[in-house]
């Protein structure tokens, strides 16, 4: 099982000796033996009780490529192996490590999941030498409660040449803390991901507008953004306060947790980088035909067997074109794979989101208002033309019911009399209805104004034959109809006003 595929470059003096030195004190660290650079060096094979040591080089033609080998069983699970794959290169003046760690289960007993962890030899990387500038989530990044801010994030999250994950860590609107430490996770994901985190208190209802609610994260959320693939839009993958209380509640360590989701997608790709001891061995093979081919233009003086010659070498350099075009037709079908697996798990996921966020919006709500109990009203399929009307037309008939069918002090008095209490009527209602005699108080015919006012209510007036409807926009089942020419211009406009509230308030 692949557990975890990354690239880094080194800078600076001697970098590739810092490299080696890295490593060999990484060996020492876990197989209590001194390694020398010329030792790793040196294409040899070194056994250390159950653990072995095989080196590959590939050292005849510039860039010089090695790879370092490390098998060791695990000390928990039997019949498992773990595998770490170093390869270094060394090119114009940079060095470029590349880590793999995978497992091979040697059994069907076998059947725990192993956990997704950071390799040690990415710190020691860290601590010893100078990575290059570019390198993925070298520093946390930061943003701030301001447009601009988030406006500069939202261009980092659509920018088409990120090919790295985004991690949009948020704070608990409580305490205004992260769940989990923010810098922490970042190191976990150095090379990786990019974290993006605020101290400061975020307004999320700001954010939702700027980044939308798929891009957004808040009270204690986790948000990854991977990179768009070519597409149009990110996938997102979010985890809600919850969800990371309840992957805490249950032994598994956050950062880890949150580092598996980030591998699930970044191996695929990092791993088509990643030069192996079998690419290694494969260099070294065609380096060899290369300065032979060189080797024998050189000194070949037969005609006929420098011809059966260079047909020989022609056919090799055909077979390893052939097998080089069937390599890119694999990985370019494994990438396909790979998008096409997040993308149905980008599906599968957006459901949950929306309900989380939606859970997390009505609990931010409740927490912002007065009214006590629970909700006895469902809404149905009718959509509101505005602010309250389902609530207030429901309070308003609890009220005649109250007045006009109501035994005084009985169960049902004091019932009703209790949800009148707890909640407040919107006044939309009122409002749009003082608003409409306002507009209509002086009608003398249609007038861009009224248009334009009736269109802030949600209305709009349609001119037909001799008369004029009102309606609401896009919804044609309530109409008020009246004359193109008022006769009597205060009178229509009040009975107007009246025929308005009548049937369409």
């Amino acid at each position: 099982m692949l557990i975890y595929v990354n690239q880094f470059k080194l800078v600076g003096e001697n970098s590739s000796q810092t490299a080696f030195r890295t490593v060999a004190g990484w060996l020492k660290n876990v197989t209590n033996r001194h390694f020398t650079v010329a030792e790793l060096k040196s294409g040899d094979e070194f056994s250390i009780n159950r653990m072995k040591v095989r080196t590959y080089a590939a050292v005849d033609l510039h860039p010089y490529m090695y790879s370092v080998l490390f098998t060791h069983p695990d000390r928990e699970t039997k019949g498992r192996q773990w595998i770490t794959e170093i390869g270094i290169r060394e090119e114009e003046g940079k060095t470029t490590v590349s880590i793999l760690l995978e497992t091979s289960d040697i059994s069907t007993l076998v059947t725990e999941i192993p956990s997704t962890t950071k390799p040690r030899l990415v710190k020691f990387l860290q601590q010893n030498g100078e990575l290059h500038n570019e390198t993925v989530g070298l520093k946390l990044l930061s943003f701030s409660d301001t447009q601009e801010s988030l406006k500069a994030l939202s261009f980092e999250i659509e920018r088409k040449e990120r090919k790295h994950p985004l991690v949009l860590v948020s704070n608990l609107k409580a305490n205004n803390k992260p769940v989990i430490n923010p810098q922490k996770l970042q190191e976990q994901l150095l090379g990786l991901a990019q974290v993006v985190y605020s101290d400061e208190e975020i307004n999320s209802w700001e954010m939702e507008s700027t980044l939308g609610r798929k891009y957004s994260a808040w009270d204690g959320a986790v948000n990854i953004i991977y990179p768009s693939f070519n597409g149009n839009d990110c996938h997102t993958k979010l985890f809600s306060q919850a969800n990371l209380n309840e992957v805490m509640t249950s032994g598994v360590h956050a950062l880890q947790y949150i580092l598996s989701h980030i591998t699930h997608t970044t191996n695929g790709f990092n791993k088509k980088k990643h030069f192996s001891p079998s690419a290694v061995r494969a260099k070294r093979q065609k380096d060899q035909r290369t300065l032979l081919k060189k080797r024998f233009e050189e000194l070949s003086e037969d005609k006929e067997y420098q011809d059966l010659a260079e047909q020989a070498f022609a056919q090799l350099e055909e077979q390893e074109n052939l097998i080089e075009q069937l390599k890119q037709k694999h990985e370019l079908e494994i990438e396909e794979q790979l998008i096409a697996n997040i993308e149905i798990q980008d599906s599968l996921d957006k459901v949950k989101f929306d309900y989380q966020v939606l859970d997390i919006r009505f609990k931010e709500l409740q927490g912002n208002t007065t009214k006590v109990g629970e909700p006895i009203i469902i809404h149905g399929k009718e959509p509101e033309f505005y602010n309250g009307e389902v609530s207030d037309l429901v309070i308003e008939i609890i009220k005649n019911q109250l007045v006009n069918n109501t035994k005084q002090n009985s169960r049902r008095h004091h019932l009703l009399q209790d949800i009148i209490k707890h909640n407040e009527v919107d006044g939309t209602r009122d409002s749009f209805a003082k608003t409409i005699k306002s507009i209509f108080s002086s009608y003398n015919g249609l007038t861009p104004k009224i248009k334009s006012d009736l269109k802030n209510l949600n209305m709009e007036a349609v001119e037909t034959g001799t008369h004029n409807h009102i309606k609401y926009i896009d919804d044609d089942r309530y109409q008020v109809a009246f004359a193109k020419t008022p006769s009597d211009a205060k009178r229509v406009g009040n009975n107007i006003a009246r025929d308005i509230k009548a049937e369409l308030l």
